[in-house]
């Protein structure tokens, strides 16, 4: 590495930026070298994903500047920070699956032939160029949507990797090579395997003298892919170190201003949980028998008892969400058994599991949880307004008050009131108030599908709380997790799957990521030799 990599490609000098009645970047400066990945971590409204977009030029800061090798970059240019080699790569991704990858890759800019028309022979070299610099697997022929959300993220970083300086593009604009990279939650929504491979372009990126900013919640893929973090909280800049000298519980600590109680594992402080004697355990409270679907389940059966957590691993596409939902009674092609403490539910019935007592967190808060015209309160009621109405079918409203109320405290959900719609609340809040709504008096199970995704460290410890304590107070729970090191944490015992079906159970002391990978990656058909049937 030359020179210049020990002096920062990108400075960040005293930049300031206010939504509204929001201060969400105060007075940060901060630097970023050549041929580095640097972490930006905070809580949910630190202000790193909008430091990112300042440094990219989507938003315009109020004060301060940001600067490439000495070039003060103009406030909320998104073209000038382009032709300064400046890219991002957004948490959600912005496509049109219908096209193909060429197409969305040269969208853009298409190359055009004779008489007018698009050159796709031109097309498709140029997209592969891109994309094969980094995955040479990948059909650029291929409709975006038919692709996996890793692959897809593959190619929206393919995207940000063209070079437009020397007339690869047709456009005649006079646009820089890329240098700078800020990746914003790159991995919220990949599998394990997608995660792993994403880190080693990352990794290779960097290796090329590249900058990375690397925005994530997760500790894990900090400690394996960034060489500096730098923290921020409350759009403040609290501290940069170095990876290699800083540890979870400070990097934690500069992140929320306080220390977190270090969790133990359930096993350990549960002894009375699983591996004890079968015969003195109580009976399930949810027994699940030969529950198929065509084309995503083929015969599941697991058993939870009251107090428990059960954890469901595997990789996405293995059938763990579509458990959940055909539990639930969200499946209308499932078939086979459920049963809530003895009694069997009306099979794809969602409203018969209510009123047994399941609860259900789904994997998407905004599609699938929540109702945003909808007020809080109204969310929090949903699921049991039948219970707490008049026998005449007229509302209770100030039972219902009542419950907001209890729920909203019990579950720390900040919010300006019990009117406002979820939409105004922190994506932490949001998740808290799902599970206000679900874990109510009669809740008897309870499943949960990621229920700390796209959350910050902080909320993540309360939420760790809410469900320790939901299995303390005898609910059974059933947890889907793609982060294995919070499977282990919660679980009692671990069933991993794989292509449908649960290919093993975990307990005590084979409970480890290896062995749960190696569960999830054994193929259709295969023996397996599971410690407790």
């Amino acid at each position: 590495m030359d020179a210049s990599a020990d002096k920062p490609l990108v400075f960040v000098d005293r930049v300031s930026k206010r939504f509204g009645v929001t201060q969400a970047l105060d007075d940060v400066s901060v630097s970023f070298m050549p041929g580095e990945v640097h972490a930006l971590m905070g809580e949910n409204g630190a202000g790193k994903s909008t430091l990112g977009k300042v440094i990219a030029g989507l938003h315009r800061q109020d004060s301060g500047t940001v600067s490439i090798e000495g070039h003060a970059l103009r406030p909320g240019s998104l073209d000038d920070a382009y032709s300064r080699g400046v890219r991002i790569v957004h948490q959600e991704l912005a496509q049109c699956p219908n096209l193909s990858v060429a197409e969305n890759l040269c969208l853009h800019d298409l190359p055009v032939g004779a008489f007018g028309l698009v050159d796709r022979r031109a097309m498709n070299d140029r997209a592969a160029r891109l994309v094969h610099m980094i995955e040479p697997g990948v059909d650029v022929t291929r409709p975006l949507g038919s692709l996996s959300p890793g692959w897809r993220q593959i190619c929206q970083i393919a995207a940000a990797l063209e070079d437009r300086s020397g007339g690869n593009g047709h456009s005649g604009a006079a646009t820089g090579r890329p240098r700078v990279i800020v990746f914003d939650e790159p991995t919220s929504s990949l599998s394990i395997a997608e995660v792993e491979r994403l880190l080693r372009i990352v990794r290779d990126l960097a290796s090329r003298g590249l900058t990375v900013i690397y925005v994530s919640h997760r500790m894990g893929e900090i400690f394996s892919c960034c060489d500096r973090v730098s923290v921020l909280r409350d759009g403040k800049y609290v501290a940069t170190s170095t990876i290699r000298d800083i540890d979870e519980a400070t990097l934690v600590e500069q992140m929320i201003g306080r220390r977190i109680e270090a969790h133990s594992a359930r096993k350990a402080s549960r002894p009375e949980a699983a591996g004890t004697d079968p015969d003195a355990q109580p009976a399930p409270a949810l027994r699940v028998r030969g529950v198929t679907s065509p084309g995503k389940l083929e015969s599941v059966s697991l058993e939870v008892r009251a107090g428990e957590v059960v954890g469901i691993g595997g990789l996405v596409g293995a059938g763990r969400s579509e458990v959940l939902d055909a539990i639930f009674g969200l499946d209308p092609e499932a078939s086979g058994q459920v049963e809530v403490c003895g009694t069997r539910i009306a099979p794809k019935d969602p409203r018969a599991s209510i009123r047994a007592g399941i609860g259900y967190v789904p994997e998407d808060r905004k599609i699938q949880g929540l109702f945003f015209q909808l007020g809080i309160d109204e969310n929090i009621v949903a699921p049991v307004l039948g219970l707490i109405a008049h026998p005449s079918g007229v509302r209770r409203r100030s039972a219902e008050a009542a419950l907001v109320d209890e729920r909203m405290r019990a579950f720390q959900v900040k919010a300006a009131g019990p009117g406002h719609p979820p939409g105004s609340l922190s994506g932490g809040n949001q998740q808290k108030l799902l599970l206000a709504r679900w874990m109510g008096k009669k809740t008897r199970v309870l499943l949960l599908d990621e229920p700390t995704r796209g959350i910050d460290v902080g909320t993540k410890a309360e939420i760790y709380r809410i469900v320790r304590q939901a299995a303390a107070d005898g609910l059974a729970v059933l947890l889907v997790s793609s982060e294995m090191p919070e499977l282990l944490l919660l679980s009692d015992r671990i069933l991993v799957m794989s292509d449908g079906r649960v290919s093993g159970e975990l307990q005590g002391p084979d409970m480890t990521q290896a062995n749960i990978l190696r569960l999830a990656t054994i193929e259709h058909g295969a023996a397996v030799a599971t410690p407790h049937a």
